[in-house]
């Protein structure tokens, strides 16, 4: 009984760190935005890009258009914010 406790819980610690995995810092250049304005293309330092789900409960610093660089917290597909990065030159 005590292995099957065991077991189950060791199962249950697995499961909720793989949840958190899910949660990403984006850094990037917005490439493109959907019709809708729903979803926003932010390709990164590496050339992948990511479709990322915006909507009212995203919270977004500066002016986030086709161009800008972008710092992007999300989870799970959606922004929970988005930081326009200003250049210094």
């Amino acid at each position: 009984m005590k292995k099957i406790l065991l077991s189950f819980v060791a199962g249950l610690v697995m499961v909720s760190l793989v949840g958190t995995s899910w949660a990403a810092m984006i850094t990037g250049k917005v490439d493109k935005i959907d019709e809708k304005g729903s979803y926003y293309f932010v390709k990164d330092e590496k050339g992948k890009t990511h479709k990322i789900h915006f909507d009212t409960t995203t919270k977004k610093t500066g002016e986030v258009k086709v161009g800008a660089d972008v710092k992007v917290d999300e989870e799970k597909g959606h922004a929970k914010s988005v930081e326009v990065i200003e250049k210094k030159m």
